[in-house]
């Protein structure tokens, strides 16, 4: 987010609105959810299809090999 903001401040121009809003609705959340207790494995809980490359790739790496 914040390597987001820098980017934008250091333009001659201004961002449109839209992607200042969804700049702030996107901070607001994040904010949010680490205050109300949110980490990261509750994200992935909540959103797993978001991270099924993931989830996919640690159960092949938790599985006993068979050598």
């Amino acid at each position: 987010m914040n390597i987001l903001l820098g980017y934008f401040a250091g333009r001659p121009e201004l961002p449109p609105g839209e992607i200042v809003r969804s700049l702030e609705i996107l901070a607001n959340r994040a904010h949010n959810r680490l205050q109300g207790g949110w980490d990261e494995f509750a994200v992935r809980r909540q959103w797993p299809y978001a991270y099924e490359e993931d989830v996919q790739a640690q159960e092949g790496a938790d599985e006993p090999s068979e050598d």
